[in-house]
């Protein structure tokens, strides 16, 4: 089973705008292009055109109330209302807010929707990793035993720095007990530690990366040599091809007892989606 577990989609009549609003905003921080409509129909049919099984949308709450959102959105998947492929390919994923002060009932109404994995952002939600609100949440997470994708390094949309650093991931993985954390985009961009401070630990890391931004050294480097079991396959979608991510990854000759963990096997393990 192939897995991405790191995807987006956007309703189709707010997907052209959200698109092109991105697409500016990154204009001068790399080639960032686009590779799909955006919408979730699309996202299957490219997923399962590429070969993946499964893919998670992972949606980013950027104010408390849209837990309202994330329960109807899983609740509409669950049901089919979103489609017989969704129902069937899609994970359950949403997201919470660090400002939320209802963030453990909430974590708890998300798991009788059968959410599988929790999406933060410390940009766009405005609270440092390792802050007293992001640190309370993800505590929160992980007393559930829910794995956590994160956004780590820079951003190339909201073009602050230093909310989620490799110093700062170390600091959560200490302070918050049974985390289960991926880290996206290996926190390479614009941190040039993410090696020297991540490398060799037992922490999951995504994949994922922009082709413009300078880190694929970085990103292989993690794929090669950083423990197979806490490495996953992202694609980022509509931001990258998952069949040219996929591609990309294979062409650096890794043993296939380590690309088959990287494009399924830890994803299924860590998620429970057997």
């Amino acid at each position: 089973m192939w897995v991405d577990i790191h995807s987006h989609s956007y309703p189709a009549h707010k997907a052209p705008e959200v698109i092109a609003s991105i697409l500016a905003k990154t204009r001068n921080a790399c080639d960032m292009r686009v590779y799909g409509k955006g919408t979730i129909d699309n996202l299957i049919d490219v997923e399962l055109a590429s070969g993946f099984d499964k893919v998670a949308i992972c949606p980013i709450a950027t104010r408390p109330e849209q837990i309202t959102y994330m329960l109807k959105y899983l609740s509409a998947l669950r049901s089919g209302a979103l489609g017989e492929l969704a129902m069937r390919h899609v994970i359950p994923c949403a997201s919470l807010h660090p400002d939320d002060p209802d963030a453990e009932l909430h974590m708890k109404q998300l798991l009788q929707y059968g959410v599988k994995m929790i999406k933060l952002h410390p940009y766009f939600q405005h609270a440092r990793l390792d802050g007293r609100k992001m640190t309370r949440l993800l505590r929160i997470i992980s007393a559930e035993n829910i794995p956590i994708l994160c956004h780590t390094g820079y951003d190339v949309v909201d073009g602050q720095e230093g909310l989620a650093t490799p110093q700062q991931i170390l600091h959560v993985y200490r302070k918050v007990p049974n985390l289960k954390m991926i880290c996206a985009h290996c926190a390479a961009w614009r941190c040039p530690d993410a090696l020297k401070m991540l490398l060799g630990r037992q922490i999951y890391l995504d994949l994922s990366f922009q082709p413009g931004s300078g880190v694929e050294p970085i990103v292989r480097k993690f794929a090669t040599s950083h423990p197979q079991d806490y490495l996953l396959f992202g694609s980022d979608w509509p931001w990258m091809s998952p069949k040219l991510h996929a591609e990309r990854i294979a062409s650096w000759e890794l043993p296939q007892e380590r690309l088959d963990a990287i494009m399924g096997l830890n994803a299924v393990r860590l998620l429970n989606l057997i």
